[in-house]
């Protein structure tokens, strides 16, 4: 079998048997890919404990069968240790780690993607813990995925809505509709002229800037209602570690 290297991110990881792992991964080269690791857990000098979820690392592998890659060795890129050691960071970062994982097809490459979460993996490992990082993450994220909000006119009638008004942010519609259209709109959820163009800034941002940007008490409380409910109507479902952030979070 022919042996090739990629980078990735660890997904998600299971027991297969007394030694072997499952893996999930988010690769440079490949997209979401799952593997076998056989005897990770018992091999020190192949594995070194590097297959566990937030883990970016280098991989020696080959194909498999049943549509699982072998995974023969694994080497750390850079450590996130730091993430497993603050809940706010492991709460965040299952969030986007289980986003990738649900809105993603097997083996579909989309470099952009895996570049947009090291990024994410990496502030919150090397930065204190924001709120405005998950925020900023779905909507680049969706943005990827073909999701981009509509921000700046109306998804409904197209026309341009004024930045000092309210508008109604419409998850059926995909983004935000004005005061004549809203009747159309079932379901929508008032928004602030201030959000919606605080969350236009978040998807154009150069982000090497990402741990300097701060949004007010009123910009986050609405993007906290709004853009993990998008995620989600997008998605068709509910996502367990939202449900544990904001039960943690809430309490």
């Amino acid at each position: 079998m022919q042996l090739r290297k990629t980078d990735g991110v660890v997904l998600h990881r299971v027991d297969f048997g007394e030694s072997d792992l499952i893996v999930t991964l988010y690769t440079a080269d490949l997209g979401k890919v799952r593997g076998i690791a056989k005897g990770a857990k018992r091999s020190k000098r192949r594995f070194v404990n590097n297959l566990q979820p937030f883990s970016y690392i280098r991989i020696v592998f080959s194909e498999g069968r049943g549509g699982l890659i072998r995974v023969d060795e694994a080497d750390m890129i850079h450590p996130l240790f730091r993430i497993s050691e603050d809940i706010s960071k492991i709460l965040y970062g299952s969030y986007f780690l289980e986003m990738v994982k649900e809105m993603t097809g097997e083996k579909e490459t989309h470099p952009q993607l895996f570049d947009l979460l090291v990024t994410f993996l990496t502030v919150l490992n090397d930065f204190p813990c924001r709120e405005e990082y998950p925020r900023v993450f779905e909507l680049r994220f969706l943005d990827l995925m073909g999701y981009r909000p509509r921000l700046t006119e109306c998804s409904i009638c197209n026309q341009m809505l004024s930045s000092d008004e309210s508008a109604w942010f419409s998850f059926r519609h995909g983004g935000a509709v004005c005061k004549r259209c809203q009747v159309n709109a079932r379901g929508a959820v008032v928004v602030s002229g201030e959000t919606l163009q605080a969350m236009e800034l978040a998807l154009n941002m150069d982000l090497t800037e990402l741990e300097g940007i701060r949004f007010s008490p009123l910009v986050l409380a609405e993007g906290r209602d709004i853009l993990p409910r998008f995620v989600q109507h997008q998605l068709g479902k509910g996502l367990k570690s939202l449900r544990v952030m904001e039960a943690v979070q809430g309490g």
